[in-house]
């Protein structure tokens, strides 16, 4: 962490609740020291002026599939995860996200997708660990997505609670018919383009999904417990009805993913929990699975949380997003950081900025019409410092 002083000045800083215009903050051994609604202007060689930028706390993505991609960006193509990772991480870091939970789906011991297999997501956990133990540009965590039709996983769950070696969880059932994948004929067109399958394939794959056993009630409950033991925050996936809630609050989870449906969203929240919806569907205005629009959602203040899910660059871009259809800014800026931050136990070392956290922050300003991330800070360090040309013309080579 920095052992000297940083001063940012002349920006427009959003906090938890509102936006401090042409204000300074200043960085002291890693953690904001001082927010000042002054521009102090420079006094030391490290000060950064901002003027005409937003400051925003460094983002918090909750639920992300982009190690996966990462690792297997094709069927056959598997790269080592020790070379994957600082790649993702230069990534993810250009995109203004500080903390991440790396999503790694633990499917079944035959996944056709290598990376979701168990013994593979057992590695990876161990691999992750290992890295952290160096400098890292960003803070990385494990979200362990457990898909309830994997009995066999239970034992590696149950380790990985154990030992407190991952730092969410999160129960998943994707049957056909039912949760995301209510829509079959939706899910059936996802898996022909997605998979390069015929109908007759996908309907078999359908038949074989729906015979699988699940892994039992007590069996869940255990996890569940044993989760709440180890301080592991747990969250249900898809919710798409009220029963589903009933059993999911027994266990005591605290967030619901991708509530498929507005009444069932408006439900999760009137129960506290924290209610996650994707940063793509802001984007795109709907679900890719025919499910419940982010914006509708958000309209209805039911969202606490938008997650990345399966396309970071959509985080930042969902906040001013969200700003020009008429949402306060720290609204949008909450949803990808301090709400995020509260519902994994973090808030108390990140995600706001606010006196005696760590300076993990964003600078980011509108090139043309788009905002874009100019420079990232993780514990007062600049991690990535971005420099855009435009040219007025192309040159043929």
């Amino acid at each position: 962490m920095a052992d000297d002083v940083l001063r940012i000045y002349g920006g427009n800083i959003v906090t938890p609740e509102g936006t401090i215009e042409n204000g300074t903050i200043v960085v002291e051994n890693g953690l904001f020291v001082e927010i000042s609604r002054a521009n102090t202007g420079p006094h030391g060689l490290r000060d950064v002026d901002a003027s005409g930028c937003w400051i925003l706390p460094g983002m918090i993505d909750t639920h992300s599939d982009a190690i996966e991609h990462e690792m297997q960006p094709r069927p056959s193509s598997r790269f080592p995860i020790e070379w994957s990772f600082p790649e993702l991480e230069r990534k993810l870091a250009g995109q203004g996200i500080t903390t991440i939970y790396h999503s790694l789906s633990m499917w079944d011991d035959g996944a056709s997708n290598m990376a979701r297999r168990n013994s593979s997501v057992t590695q990876y956990v161990q691999e992750i660990h290992r890295m952290n133990e160096r400098p890292r540009l960003i803070h990385n965590r494990i979200h362990i997505r457990f898909e309830i039709t994997n009995k066999n996983a239970v034992p590696f769950i149950e380790q990985f609670l154990q030992e407190r070696a991952i730092d969410q969880l999160s129960f998943m059932d994707h049957t056909p018919g039912q949760g995301q994948y209510r829509d079959l004929e939706v899910h059936k067109r996802f898996i022909m383009q997605r998979q390069q399958k015929t109908e007759e394939e996908v309907l078999q794959i359908f038949e074989e999904r729906k015979s699988r056993e699940k892994t039992s009630f007590d069996t869940l409950q255990r996890l569940a417990e044993l989760a709440d033991l180890t301080g592991v925050p747990l969250a249900s996936h898809d919710d798409d009805s009220i029963e589903k809630l009933d059993i999911v609050t027994q266990w005591n989870a605290s967030i619901s993913e991708f509530p498929v449906d507005l009444s069932v969203a408006i439900e999760a929240k009137r129960r506290g929990m924290y209610v996650v919806m994707g940063a793509p569907n802001v984007m795109l205005g709907k679900s890719h699975s025919n499910n419940l629009s982010a914006l509708e959602a958000i309209k209805e203040g039911v969202v606490d949380i938008l997650c990345s899910d399966y396309y970071p660059p959509a985080m930042l871009q969902s906040v001013f997003r969200l700003h020009q259809l008429g949402f306060e800014l720290h609204h949008g800026v909450n949803m990808v950081s301090l709400n995020p931050a509260k519902a994994l136990g973090i808030d108390s070392l990140t995600g706001s900025i606010e006196l005696g956290k760590n300076a993990d922050l964003i600078i980011a300003g509108f090139h043309g019409e788009r905002p874009m991330i100019d420079s990232v800070w993780v514990g007062g360090n600049k991690v990535c410092q971005m420099e855009y040309q435009q040219f007025s013309a192309v040159s043929a080579y």
